[in-house]
Protein backbone atom coordinates (compact mmCIF):
# COMPACT_ATOMS: atom_id res chain seq x y z
CA UNK A 1 0.00 0.00 0.00
CA UNK A 2 1.11 3.59 -0.98
CA UNK A 3 -0.34 6.92 -0.54
CA UNK A 4 -0.09 9.36 -3.54
CA UNK A 5 -0.41 12.81 -3.41
CA UNK A 6 -3.67 13.81 -4.60
CA UNK A 7 -3.61 15.50 -8.38
CA UNK A 8 -5.79 17.03 -10.76
CA UNK A 9 -6.32 13.94 -12.81
CA UNK A 10 -8.46 12.14 -9.47
CA UNK A 11 -11.36 13.59 -9.80
CA UNK A 12 -12.68 10.10 -11.42
CA UNK A 13 -11.76 9.03 -7.47
CA UNK A 14 -13.45 12.14 -5.94
CA UNK A 15 -16.66 11.56 -8.02
CA UNK A 16 -16.52 7.82 -7.59
CA UNK A 17 -16.39 8.36 -3.63
CA UNK A 18 -18.32 11.05 -3.28
CA UNK A 19 -21.18 10.14 -5.28
CA UNK A 20 -21.37 6.74 -3.73
CA UNK A 21 -24.59 6.97 -1.54
CA UNK A 22 -22.42 3.62 0.78
CA UNK A 23 -19.70 5.76 1.29
CA UNK A 24 -21.03 9.24 1.73
CA UNK A 25 -24.04 7.73 4.12
CA UNK A 26 -22.23 9.29 7.06
CA UNK A 27 -21.47 12.32 5.83
CA UNK A 28 -25.41 13.05 4.85
CA UNK A 29 -25.55 11.42 1.53
CA UNK A 30 -24.24 11.17 -1.87
CA UNK A 31 -22.77 14.16 -2.88
CA UNK A 32 -24.50 16.08 -6.14
CA UNK A 33 -22.47 16.06 -9.25
CA UNK A 34 -22.83 19.97 -9.27
CA UNK A 35 -20.70 19.97 -6.18
CA UNK A 36 -17.73 17.79 -7.24
CA UNK A 37 -15.40 20.26 -8.89
CA UNK A 38 -15.60 22.32 -5.66
CA UNK A 39 -15.26 19.36 -3.57
CA UNK A 40 -12.33 18.13 -5.52
CA UNK A 41 -10.64 21.42 -5.72
CA UNK A 42 -10.24 21.79 -1.63
CA UNK A 43 -8.37 18.50 -1.97
CA UNK A 44 -5.55 20.03 -4.30
CA UNK A 45 -4.90 22.86 -1.87
CA UNK A 46 -1.83 23.07 -0.45
CA UNK A 47 -1.56 24.35 3.14
CA UNK A 48 -0.03 27.44 3.66
CA UNK A 49 3.89 26.50 3.70
CA UNK A 50 3.34 24.59 0.66
CA UNK A 51 2.87 20.95 1.73
CA UNK A 52 0.11 18.61 0.24
CA UNK A 53 -1.24 16.48 2.94
CA UNK A 54 -3.93 14.88 0.41
CA UNK A 55 -3.44 11.49 -0.01
CA UNK A 56 -4.95 8.69 -2.78
CA UNK A 57 -4.54 5.13 -1.29
CA UNK A 58 -3.20 2.55 -3.82
CA UNK A 59 -3.31 -0.96 -2.72
CA UNK A 60 -0.74 -2.27 -5.35
CA UNK A 61 1.89 -0.30 -6.91
CA UNK A 62 0.85 1.35 -10.32
CA UNK A 63 -2.85 -0.30 -9.55
CA UNK A 64 -6.04 2.18 -9.51
CA UNK A 65 -6.60 3.63 -6.31
CA UNK A 66 -9.30 2.47 -3.19
CA UNK A 67 -9.66 5.69 -1.70
CA UNK A 68 -8.02 8.85 0.07
CA UNK A 69 -6.98 10.03 3.12
CA UNK A 70 -6.12 13.92 4.03
CA UNK A 71 -5.07 15.98 6.84
CA UNK A 72 -6.22 19.88 6.15
CA UNK A 73 -7.08 22.37 8.72
CA UNK A 74 -10.27 23.03 9.79
CA UNK A 75 -12.08 25.14 12.67
CA UNK A 76 -13.15 23.63 16.05
CA UNK A 77 -14.67 25.67 18.69
CA UNK A 78 -13.43 29.06 17.38
CA UNK A 79 -9.52 27.40 17.15
CA UNK A 80 -7.57 26.08 14.11
CA UNK A 81 -7.12 23.23 14.04
CA UNK A 82 -5.90 19.71 11.70
CA UNK A 83 -8.50 17.23 10.52
CA UNK A 84 -7.56 13.89 9.40
CA UNK A 85 -10.54 12.15 7.17
CA UNK A 86 -10.40 9.15 4.92
CA UNK A 87 -13.20 6.98 2.63
CA UNK A 88 -12.58 3.62 0.67
CA UNK A 89 -14.73 3.08 -2.04
CA UNK A 90 -16.94 0.07 -1.17
CA UNK A 91 -14.78 -2.64 -2.91
CA UNK A 92 -11.86 -1.83 -0.55
CA UNK A 93 -13.35 -1.77 2.54
CA UNK A 94 -12.72 -4.85 5.44
CA UNK A 95 -9.58 -5.49 4.39
CA UNK A 96 -7.59 -3.33 6.28
CA UNK A 97 -6.39 -0.46 4.12
CA UNK A 98 -7.75 2.42 5.94
CA UNK A 99 -6.13 1.24 9.06
CA UNK A 100 -2.55 1.10 7.07
CA UNK A 101 -3.08 3.86 4.83
CA UNK A 102 -3.81 6.08 8.46
CA UNK A 103 -1.23 4.82 10.23
CA UNK A 104 1.66 5.69 7.02
CA UNK A 105 -0.03 9.04 7.45
CA UNK A 106 0.22 9.61 11.30
CA UNK A 107 4.33 8.35 10.50
CA UNK A 108 4.34 11.26 7.93
CA UNK A 109 2.64 13.82 10.37
CA UNK A 110 4.72 12.74 13.48
CA UNK A 111 8.13 12.76 11.10
CA UNK A 112 7.00 15.73 9.51
CA UNK A 113 6.87 17.53 13.08
CA UNK A 114 4.82 20.82 12.20
CA UNK A 115 1.21 19.21 14.00
CA UNK A 116 1.24 18.80 17.94
CA UNK A 117 -2.19 16.86 17.17
CA UNK A 118 -4.57 15.76 15.05
CA UNK A 119 -8.53 15.62 15.27
CA UNK A 120 -11.00 12.87 13.62
CA UNK A 121 -15.04 13.33 13.81
CA UNK A 122 -15.94 10.20 12.19
CA UNK A 123 -20.19 10.17 12.92
CA UNK A 124 -21.34 8.65 16.27
CA UNK A 125 -22.45 5.45 13.99
CA UNK A 126 -19.43 5.02 11.52
CA UNK A 127 -18.22 1.96 13.81
CA UNK A 128 -15.41 1.24 11.48
CA UNK A 129 -14.17 4.60 11.29
CA UNK A 130 -14.88 5.07 15.52
CA UNK A 131 -12.59 1.65 15.73
CA UNK A 132 -10.04 2.90 13.64
CA UNK A 133 -9.82 6.30 15.99
CA UNK A 134 -9.70 4.02 18.78
CA UNK A 135 -6.81 1.80 17.33
CA UNK A 136 -4.66 4.83 16.07
CA UNK A 137 -4.60 5.58 19.56
CA UNK A 138 -6.71 8.85 19.51
CA UNK A 139 -8.53 10.00 22.81
CA UNK A 140 -12.28 10.25 22.38
CA UNK A 141 -13.17 13.41 24.13
CA UNK A 142 -16.97 13.46 23.47
CA UNK A 143 -20.29 13.26 21.34
CA UNK A 144 -20.72 16.93 19.18
CA UNK A 145 -23.00 18.08 16.28
CA UNK A 146 -20.81 19.87 13.50
CA UNK A 147 -22.26 21.05 10.17
CA UNK A 148 -20.98 19.92 7.01
CA UNK A 149 -22.63 20.42 3.64
CA UNK A 150 -25.02 22.32 4.93
CA UNK A 151 -26.66 19.42 7.44
CA UNK A 152 -25.74 19.07 11.29
CA UNK A 153 -24.31 15.71 11.60
CA UNK A 154 -23.52 13.61 15.23
CA UNK A 155 -20.11 12.79 15.75
CA UNK A 156 -17.52 11.46 17.81
CA UNK A 157 -14.55 13.63 18.24
CA UNK A 158 -11.22 12.13 18.57
CA UNK A 159 -7.83 14.08 18.66
CA UNK A 160 -4.90 12.15 18.92
CA UNK A 161 -1.60 14.39 20.48
CA UNK A 162 1.61 14.45 18.33
CA UNK A 163 3.90 16.32 20.11
CA UNK A 164 5.51 16.25 23.56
Amino acid sequence: MELVTYSAEDLALTEALETDPAVMSELGGARPKEELAAAHRKRLLPMPDGDHWWFKIVPEPSGPPAGQIGIWESRWQDAAVYEVGWMLLPAYQGRGLASEALAVLLDRARAASRFDSIHAFPGVSNGPSNALCRKSGFQLLGESEVEFRDRPLRVNHWQLVLAG
